[in-house]
């Protein structure tokens, strides 16, 4: 890139100099060279054998400002975008699984956030069975998305993008696994209570949600929205080299994320499996009378 980038101005800089000394010599220096006979342009080849070989004087004047503009507008684009150039072609052979593991990883996310929605919007006192079957349907494949986000990303930190030294070394990046961790553990609770109770309706033993149980899980949907809206957020600043750092040891950082992940599905799992659901509250009519 240094180099496109150097070649690039040496020959813009030769461009305009040679377009600086043809303006600034003397008149009759330019009037003498301009006497020199040369052949018509034409490098399209339009003309024919016996126009190609006539020598035009005056047209000469304009031969030269006319070849050091074109030298100067021809070094303009290489000159603005070698940047560009070199990302483009940098990690050409990967280029194709990059993009397919980058898609896969997007496409995930979408995945789980609309799981997420379906859950949030369908959990509620008192569910009827199509809405049991509903979230239940829609935390498997939250499940399935889930293991997508983790496999995808696994991917693009060892395999493609900047490489897992990079990442390994930057503070976010662990940070950002730390927030997936406990955007994970959260889950537990809800997929915890969700397969208890899928297991209940097929032995025909299901009661129905009662309001604590579904504000819960309904607080936990939240959780995990707002952690979404968080984690790409971190990513961004990751991704740019915020706060890299060599000097703490990446396996510490590492450490820290997998404990806090294994403590938060732990606390996750066992408050799921000791909730004790509260009385359902009955739903009235409006021209019902109270009930006692």
């Amino acid at each position: 890139m240094t180099k496109i980038a150097f070649v690039s101005l040496l020959y813009t800089s030769s461009s305009v100099n040679c377009f600086h000394h043809y303006v600034k010599r003397p008149v009759a220096h330019r009037t003498a060279v301009n006497a020199i006979e040369r052949p018509a342009f034409d490098p399209l080849g339009l003309c024919d054998a016996e126009d190609s070989t006539r020598f035009r004087r005056e047209d000469a004047p304009r031969d030269g400002r006319r070849a050091a503009l074109i030298g100067l507008a021809a070094s303009l684009p290489a000159l603005a975008t070698p940047e560009l150039a070199s990302a483009a072609t940098a990690n050409a052979p990967n280029a194709i699984g990059s993009a397919l593991v980058g898609y896969g990883h997007y496409l995930a996310m979408i995945g789980v956030t609309g799981c997420l929605f379906a859950e949030r919007l369908t959990i509620k006192p008192n569910m009827d069975s199509e809405s049991e079957d509903l979230i239940a349907v829609a935390d498997i494949l939250y499940g399935l998305f889930g293991a997508l986000i983790a496999y995808t990303g696994y991917l693009r930190a060892v395999q493609y993008e900047k490489g897992f030294y990079f990442y390994s070394h930057e503070p976010l990046f662990w940070l950002k696994i730390a927030m997936v961790g406990v955007f994970g553990a959260t889950s537990f609770f809800n997929t915890t209570i969700i397969i208890q109770r899928s297991i209940a309706k097929r032995t025909g033993k299901l009661e129905p949600m009662g309001e604590k149980l579904s504000k819960r899980m309904i607080s936990i949907c939240n959780a995990e929205l707002t952690a979404l809206a968080s984690i790409p957020l971190v990513a961004t600043f990751m991704a740019r080299g915020v706060s890299y750092s060599e000097s703490i040891p990446w396996q510490v950082e590492a450490g820290a994320a997998a404990i806090l992940f294994a403590g938060l599905s732990f606390k996750y799992i066992k408050e799921a499996l000791a909730f004790e659901d509260g009385p359902l509250v009955p739903v009235q009519d409006a021209d019902s009378e109270p009930i006692p």
